[in-house]
């Protein structure tokens, strides 16, 4: 079984705390450098659109009650990364706008990002209810090879309301972000930017920790090991 949402973990987590820095700047009236911002943007956005995209096509979790993860991982994965790219697109053409005066950038770029808001908050929709889904059948247990996680395996609840906590902050995050452009309360964006902040460094540790439990279950199969750290 090839997977990598080991890599999305860490690129989504990325791509969070790059746009909630980079949202902040924004608000705060800070000179932002779009050129930078475009590049970072567009290495996650076409990570995140290119996984997300073969995982949602071709399914490579394999069975045992575990191809839930297809939709859970690679669908919010995919919507992500071409909402990334889009940022990166429009950075790079408005180049200008950002190498001038700082007082325009504000209303112009939060006037850019309405239209973008409504799919933003489409895709809050579906990470709220992938939360939900996560508690209510109790989704996520990693098996009894994996080191660290493997040991509260048995407990599938805890790992279950761990995932939808974390889909669940990313969807509020989203849904606010959505609500303060189409109701025209930027205050509620400097909320949107905490729950992705919060998010952001959840996701980065949980794929980043991914990298050594994955490996460590693979072994653990491989050798007839029992590493359970």
């Amino acid at each position: 079984m090839v997977v990598y949402n080991e890599l999305v973990a860490v690129t989504a987590g990325a791509g969070l705390l790059g746009f909630a820095g980079f949202l902040s700047r924004v608000l705060r009236g800070k000179r932002v450098e779009s050129e930078g911002w475009a590049a970072f943007f567009g290495v996650t956005g076409l990570l995140l659109l290119v996984t997300g995209l073969h995982t949602t096509m071709t399914w490579p979790f394999g069975g045992d009650g575990f191809e839930y993860a297809n939709i859970a991982f690679g669908q919010p994965a995919a919507g992500f990364g071409a909402l990334l790219l889009l940022a990166a697109i429009f950075l790079w053409r408005h180049r200008s706008l950002y190498a001038g005066p700082v007082e325009p950038v504000k209303d112009a770029t939060l006037a850019a990002l309405k239209p973008a808001g409504i799919f933003v908050g489409a895709l809050g929709l579906s990470m709220a209810v992938l939360a939900i889904t996560f508690v209510r059948f109790q989704l996520g247990a990693a098996p009894p090879e994996e080191p660290i996680s493997g040991r509260f395996g048995h407990i599938p609840i805890i790992e279950a309301l761990f995932l939808g906590g974390l889909w669940g902050v990313v969807a509020l995050g989203s849904l606010l972000f959505t609500i303060a452009l189409w109701t025209d309360r930027p205050g509620l964006l400097r909320w949107a930017v905490r729950a992705w902040v919060v998010g952001g460094v959840v996701f980065l540790l949980f794929g980043a920790m991914n990298f050594y439990t994955h490996i460590g279950m693979y072994d653990n199969i491989a050798f007839g090991n029992d590493a359970k750290w």
